[in-house]
């Protein structure tokens, strides 16, 4: 029966084996009708997981991949599992995946400047790897997790890694939420298989942990995939900023009501994700925190950036000034300074200064820089300091009385 809505699939796998994987996979693939058909001899096929962490858990699940390649090279096709960075080659080292798929990292691949049509954010012309600008099918093959910036991430922003090495820095530059509807525009997923057999939760990418759910989802429409697995998530799709722009934009369904759930039902299988922490509150006096003016994806950030360094801001010994929104004038300075977002530019040689819309989780650094820690100086690429001296202009922490 044809229903007129996106359809996502969903199912449990009854365990973490390749066996129990694979049977997951097959079922959802059939729920779709058979999504690979299009798939023909000689055709590039890309399969893009999540794969830049060498952590266990944090990944795409291999077993996944290898389910989705060897359905892919039936057909005949050219199967390629690709990442950016060269991590997922670690990883997949001794897999089986490669009987079916040539395992590469886009770091390895030549470059095409394209441009995207009808972007809002990426309106210049940016390098991706060839066999993302040409490939004839492409899959995405996320792992759901919790984000301190954007609140969840799947389908969509799984895009984000098809830009190489660190160039992901000009989509917090360009700002995230919209960047990451360019992408989706750019590469269109002709299919997604959701790995939810474990999930990451909790402060993440800052930090954050890794959850046994044991949920394999799939759909051809990465709005929907993702309209579906905030649901399962507990997660209001609409909270989802880059879900609203995506609909506006005509990639898919609005809400849930426009999604045809099948398989499992979402009652069936949801569960209460922890996410990022929220709470804007300074951990003690003498930490000024001025953000009322932030947009919200800043404002997650900065709360995850004082959890994750609750430590050591208690044990820092002086006064320390964060500043992030724009401000026509900047309020009282005292101690150390760190100006977070593309907002505050016009004011960055007031203190260590951070861009991004929301700024990435490495960029915490420039608070621990401005406490007097050190910073590696891959951390130290991540911020600018006035005048671009070597230290802070003002007293080290051991000098504080």
């Amino acid at each position: 029966m044809t229903t007129g809505r996106e359809i996502v699939a969903l199912t449990r796998a009854a365990a973490s084996t390749a066996a129990a994987v694979d049977a997951a996979v097959e079922q959802v693939l059939g729920l779709l009708g058979d999504p690979l058909r299009d798939v023909g001899r000689g055709d590039r096929v890309v399969i893009k997981p999540n794969m830049f962490q060498r952590k266990p858990g944090f990944r795409t699940s291999p077993e996944l991949l290898v389910a989705v390649a060897r359905r892919a090279a039936a057909r005949g096709a050219e199967v390629f599992v690709a990442e950016r960075t060269a991590v997922l080659t670690e990883i997949l080292a001794g897999s089986e995946v490669h009987r079916y798929a040539t395992v590469v990292s886009f770091d390895d691949r030549p470059l095409r400047v394209v441009q995207i049509p009808e972007a809002t954010s990426l309106r210049v012309p940016i390098a991706v790897p060839d066999i993302v600008a040409e490939c004839d099918f492409f899959i995405g093959a996320p792992q759901l997790r919790t984000h301190s910036s954007v609140v969840l991430t799947n389908a969509m922003k799984n895009l984000v890694g098809l830009l190489p090495g660190f160039t992901t820095r000009i989509v917090h530059m360009a700002g995230v939420e919209e960047s990451i509807v360019d992408l989706n525009l750019l590469r269109p997923q002709h299919l997604v298989v959701c790995d939810a057999l474990t999930v990451i939760e909790g402060n993440y990418p800052m930090a954050g942990s890794s959850r046994a759910v044991g949920l394999i989802g799939a759909s051809r429409n990465a709005v929907a995939m993702d309209t579906a697995m905030a649901a399962v998530a507990g997660v209001a799709p609409d909270e989802l900023a880059y879900l609203r722009d995506a609909h506006r934009r005509g990639l898919g369904p609005g809400d849930l009501a426009a999604v045809d759930v099948r398989g499992a039902a979402i009652a069936d299988v949801a569960f209460t994700i922890d996410r990022a922490p929220v709470d804007l509150t300074p951990p003690r006096p003498g930490i000024h925190l001025y953000a009322e003016t932030a947009c919200a994806d800043c404002r997650r950030w900065l709360a995850a950036a004082l959890h994750l360094l609750r430590a050591d801001l208690l044990a820092y010994p002086g006064e320390l000034t964060i500043v992030a929104g724009p401000v026509r004038r900047l309020p009282e300075l005292r101690g150390a300074v760190v100006l977070v977002g593309n907002a505050l530019y016009e004011h960055r040689d007031a203190g260590v200064y951070l861009e991004g819309c929301p700024p990435r989780a490495i960029q915490t650094a420039a608070l621990r820089f401005a406490m007097g820690h050190p910073v590696t100086a891959a951390e130290r690429t991540q911020f600018r300091v006035p005048q671009e001296t070597a230290a802070p202009a003002w007293p080290a922490a051991e000098e504080l009385v």
